[in-house]
């Protein structure tokens, strides 16, 4: 995916850690096809905990934001990632639910309109 951004605060990233970044925001595109962009920001916090932010503009829904801290750059990482999947699977619950609803809306209508000619 060419529209992932790996954004570094107050650190310089190694090679290896901007790769397991990369490969894990590419993970997300396959549980949800409308991803736009993917931001992913890495930072050190005050008291030495890696933090993480993973933002992820979406077709057809919410701006999705998480973040993650941990004593581990790669662990908070993965805790990110974790809770985007989380919020991309809700998502997609709704819109399928909602794509049932309508489709049992519209057979409903078909149905009526049908026993109505019947008459």
């Amino acid at each position: 995916m060419d529209n992932i951004t790996i954004v570094a605060r107050h650190l310089d990233i190694t090679e290896a850690i901007r790769n397991y970044a990369l490969q894990k925001a590419e993970k997300i595109k396959k549980f949800f096809e409308w991803i736009l962009h993917v931001q992913v920001t890495l930072d050190i916090g005050g008291d030495s905990s890696h933090l993480v932010e993973m933002v992820v503009n979406v077709s057809r829904g919410p701006t999705i934001v998480a973040e993650a801290s941990n004593t581990d750059m790669y662990r908070s990482i993965d805790i990110v990632v974790d809770k985007v999947v989380a919020q991309l699977k809700k998502h997609k619950g709704k819109i399928e639910s909602k794509i049932v609803r309508q489709k049992k809306h519209s057979i409903g209508e078909v149905a009526e309109s049908e026993g109505k000619q019947e008459v």
